[in-house]
């Protein structure tokens, strides 16, 4: 590449990282183009402010052209698209914002990724490390572009990372990394599940021996997977004892560093609640004791945490009915992780954009519990017809509808549970505004109930 302050870069892709990476490039001198598929008038403010700063705007991406020193591709673009293989075609070194903010940093980084969990744990050990007195950056996939923490003084960097990101890396150097599972999700954009599994290897591809790598033992894939790392490996599992890393034995956590006698800790004292979250405690755990937190003092931040908003966030308790925010759950796994987890009879409510996933394992758990399962939304008649059987099942159009259809069906000592087992993309921008959605309708509902409407 050029010169940093001469070089040519375009940036494909106007969201919260294109923007990042835009004006991180424009704050060092760079020539910068943005683009994007999106008309210019359809884009925030943030857009004008970065053509002030003297960016460029072109739309769609195919009229941005090839004449650059680099491209940083966002999460939302693959790099197998046609025009991104042109780019590379003509010399354009092609790379995500995670490895443009990384080849700055000279913190340790600890890089946590997964199907699912990977938000909760990137929080997990950025809450041990503050609590034990580090100066800390937390972001990455998770919301904070990870460019803005370079130039910063800190000891240590967490940072959620997807496997779109990692895809765009070729020097990203974790410290620490963190594959916490690996489930059927993203299929449309990988293809399967072995090019969805490499692309999340790629968090172990230079690190080295003095490096830690924490994996999860009772992940056949993962396992596999970083058994050829060079970095020292720390599994945990809550199936069965290791002779390293953590595992659970009855209500305990072991906790057994290399060259220590280990410690055990009360799994029973989390506020954070299910097996998977035992799991997700020791991958943190773990990830600080790699840093030189003693396990002790992590366990103690660990027990306070609570859970994040939308990932089984329990928010109304009406006539003996629980009701449950799990919007997160975007993926099969998840969904049943979740109804694993609630007691009582279970309403499920489901549905959104079609990952293309096996809703199989859904079927086993609502053959054991379930009350009703309302499918919401027109791009599920495949969730629909494969839970058939399970558990009685209606379909809504709308979530309206579907709140009010589940509300209907329960009855004290309930639970209804949103788990969608889908993205968000169908009705809503996010997960995030479907779980304030699902919240809002439901105390509307009960609301309306009670006063005899």
């Amino acid at each position: 590449m050029a010169n940093r302050a001469e070089a040519r870069v375009l940036v494909a892709g106007a969201g919260v990282s294109g923007r990042a990476a835009a004006a991180f490039c424009l704050a060092r001198d760079m020539s910068v183009t943005i683009a994007d598929d999106t008309p210019r008038e359809s884009l925030s403010a943030p857009i004008t402010n970065l053509e002030d700063a003297g960016a460029k705007f072109v739309t769609p991406l195919s009229m941005a052209g090839t004449d650059f020193d680099l491209c940083i591709l966002s999460p939302g673009i693959s790099v197998d698209d046609k025009r991104v293989g042109s780019l590379k075609a003509a010399g354009v070194e092609v790379i995500s914002e995670l490895e443009l903010a990384a080849r700055e940093i000279t913190s340790p980084i600890v890089a946590i990724t997964g199907t699912n969990g990977k938000t909760t744990v990137t929080e997990l050990v950025g809450a041990i490390l503050k609590e034990y007195g580090r100066k800390v950056f937390v972001g990455g996939n998770l919301g904070t572009p990870l460019t803005e923490a370079v130039g910063g003084e800190f000891d240590a960097i967490v940072a959620e990372v997807s496997s779109f990101q990692l895809e765009g890396c070729s020097t990203f150097h974790p410290k620490v990394a963190i594959w916490l599972n690996l489930t059927g999700d993203h299929l449309d954009r990988h293809g399967d599940l072995s090019g969805y599994a490499e692309a999340k290897a790629r968090i172990f591809a230079k690190q080295s021996a003095d490096d830690v790598a924490i994996v999860n033992r009772d992940d056949d894939i993962v396992w596999e997977s970083a058994r050829s790392s060079k970095a020292t490996i720390l599994p945990y599992s809550t199936e069965r004892i290791l002779g390293v890393g953590a595992w659970l034995e009855g209500d305990e956590v072991v906790i057994l560093m290399p060259g220590t006698d280990g410690i055990r800790l009360d799994a029973r004292a989390l506020e954070i609640k299910g097996l998977h979250n035992v799991a997700n405690a020791m991958a943190a755990t773990l990830a600080a004791a790699s840093l030189g937190v003693d396990p002790a003092v992590a366990w103690e931040a660990v027990k306070k945490f609570k859970a994040l908003p939308h990932r089984m966030e329990e928010f109304l308790n009406w006539r003996g009915i629980t009701f449950i925010d799990d919007s997160k759950a975007t993926n099969v796994d998840a969904a049943v992780r979740a109804m694993e987890t609630v007691e009582g009879g279970i309403i499920l409510l489901a549905g959104g954009k079609d990952k293309g996933a096996d809703y199989a394992p859904m079927r086993e758990q609502l053959l054991k519990r379930g009350v009703l399962a309302v499918i919401v939304g027109p791009h599920c008649d495949r969730m629909a017809r494969e839970l058939e059987g399970s558990a009685p099942i209606k379909r809504a159009d709308n979530w309206p509808s579907a709140v009010r259809l589940g509300i209907k069906a329960a009855k004290s000592g309930d639970t209804m549970l949103l788990a969608p087992a889908a993205s968000s993309f169908d009705f809503f921008k996010n997960y995030a505004e479907r779980g304030n959605v699902f919240q809002a309708l439901c105390k509307e509902e009960t609301e309306r109930i009670d006063v005899g409407v």
